[in-house]
């Protein structure tokens, strides 16, 4: 499987509910779309506590086919003429635990890693926080850049932390 995101950063001063808007009245579109697991609609919003408004979607995407489909035979296009030419970031998953209730969703929480550079990579552990309530879990790694990100999936918004958190508006699966 394959991931893809990319992030909008939006200005400070930015509507974010012409996003909501977006997102609630075109979401479901990729409802069921060609080879996707699944696809968050991420955002974060300054009015809301967050340090910055951004829109930052992330999909998984179980063959190339679909991802390549989605960027290449139009529907890329509507972000471009949104918000103008996007780097796309791509990864490949390394895991992806999805418990029956990871519908439900809500909230995102990101963790960067570094994959620092070794004479080896024979045993190398990718590490991950163990939460609660915990909704699913994918992680995704780019030998590109050598790093590696984790996603932790949540239906109430964590507290007391410091990592980076997104809000989920719409959650497009697989059907």
């Amino acid at each position: 499987m394959q991931a893809m995101q990319y992030k909008v950063g939006l200005p400070a001063d930015y509507d974010m509910e012409i996003i909501r808007n977006r997102i609630r009245n075109n979401g479901n579109k990729t409802d069921g779309f060609t080879d996707l697991l699944f696809k968050a609609y991420l955002i974060n919003d300054k009015s809301a506590g967050d340090l910055e408004n951004s829109y930052s979607p992330l999909y998984v995407w179980k063959q190339t086919e679909g991802m390549t489909k989605f960027i290449f035979d139009g529907f890329f296009d509507n972000i471009i003429g949104s918000f103008g030419w996007q780097n796309i970031e791509i990864g490949v998953t390394q895991t992806v635990n999805l418990s029956e209730s990871f519908p439900k969703s809500k909230y995102i929480l990101e963790e960067y890693h570094d994959i620092t550079e070794a004479a080896s990579l024979n045993g190398f552990e990718f590490k991950s926080e163990s939460y609660d309530d915990l909704l699913g879990q994918v992680t995704i790694y780019n030998p590109d850049k050598w790093k590696y990100v984790t996603f932790s999936f949540f239906g109430n918004r964590p507290q007391n932390t410091d990592k980076k958190i997104y809000t989920i508006l719409h959650l497009s699966l697989d059907k």
